[in-house]
């Protein structure tokens, strides 16, 4: 496999990444119990395993979906036994699809024992979240984007009669599903880490922003995080309730720093432990905060990660990877 290693950071910590794969279009990583590999997902529409000297596809659904505007297989995940993996993938017709697959013995997802467990219909192409997590009782979080276009057009992110602009808690074994939050506009990489689930989410023109949400399998009353009644602290649209929301723990202006967060995982090993790793796709930034919310105060470590598609965590390890084909591993 390639390898090449770069290194940068403005913290007084040494990290670096380091190159081990080229998949186009990767968007997420993640891992399952009992297995030392990691899945690579490619939004063309294949999952890849990777090992330290075999890459074998795992699962191809490129007939199921499409890469058009920000549709394509979008997010993985393995229940806590390792036994299932879930999907987030948009339709032919372009809404969102949730669905289980059986996991084999060598590490492939079963496409034939597909279960659709949610369908959320989008009205537009783009912002369709796509990430999810699963907590360690089972339950599944998708984060949803508000449906697309700008602005929010349909007002849905802060209506509780739509899933569009949420957060999703499913029941993996019947498919229940029930909200946890509300006012996302497009929530594209989520993590779940000692409870807490973390939300990076894009911003319309001006501003992107972190969420976080404590002790989320404890939560029974929806939590809004107000788009779009605001874009981050800033108030956007004025017919939308102006109280009642929790305020990001970090946001960035437009400029430099980027124009589209592409987020973001808690670290767990090494110099990073217990800090919230982070990117943005338009400069290529990657930087970290206390997990703890002891402060919003951003430590920069990279500063040029081409088409930055997302930080993830799978098994112990954080990795980067962007649209490009670049899966790296951070080391520190």
């Amino acid at each position: 496999m390639p390898s090449a290693s770069t290194s940068s950071s403005d913290s007084g910590t040494e990290v670096r990444l380091t190159r081990i794969a080229m998949i186009h279009g990767a968007v997420d990583v993640a891992g399952r119990k009992g297995d030392a590999a990691i899945y690579v997902v490619s939004r063309d529409g294949t999952v890849i395993r990777l090992t330290d000297d075999t890459e074998t596809v795992a699962l191809d659904v490129t007939d199921l979906t499409s890469t058009e505007s920000e549709r394509g297989l979008l997010g993985l995940a393995f229940s806590p036994d390792g036994l299932r993996a879930y999907v987030n993938y948009t339709d032919a017709r372009g809404d969102t699809v949730i669905a289980a697959l059986d996991v084999a013995a060598d590490g492939s997802l079963l496409r034939n024992s597909q279960r659709i467990l949610l369908t959320v219909a989008q009205p537009y192409s783009n912002h369709n979240g796509g990430d999810l997590v699963v907590a360690a009782d089972g339950a599944i979080y998708v984060a949803t984007g508000d449906g697309g276009s700008g602005g929010d057009p349909d007002r849905v992110a802060l209506d509780d009669a739509s899933l569009l602009g949420k957060v999703v808690r499913i029941d993996p074994r019947n498919g229940a599903a029930s909200l946890v939050a509300r006012g996302l506009r497009n929530p594209w990489r989520i993590d779940l880490h000692d409870d807490d689930l973390w939300m990076a989410d894009v911003g319309q023109n001006a501003i992107e922003e972190v969420n976080v949400l404590r002790n989320v399998s404890a939560v029974t009353e929806i939590v809004s995080f107000g788009w779009s009644a605001f874009e981050g602290p800033e108030r956007y649209n004025d017919d939308q309730p102006r109280s009642g929301h929790e305020p990001p723990l970090a946001w960035y202006e437009h400029g430099d720093d980027g124009c589209s967060i592409s987020g973001g995982a808690v670290a767990v090993s090494g110099s990073l432990s217990g800090r919230y790793v982070f990117g943005d796709y338009c400069s290529g930034r990657i930087w970290s905060i206390p997990a703890d919310g002891a402060s919003s105060e951003r430590s920069r470590h990279f500063d040029s990660v081409d088409q930055l598609s997302a930080v993830a965590r799978a098994h112990e390890h954080l990795y980067v990877v962007s649209l490009g084909g670049d899966v790296f591993r951070i080391e520190n």
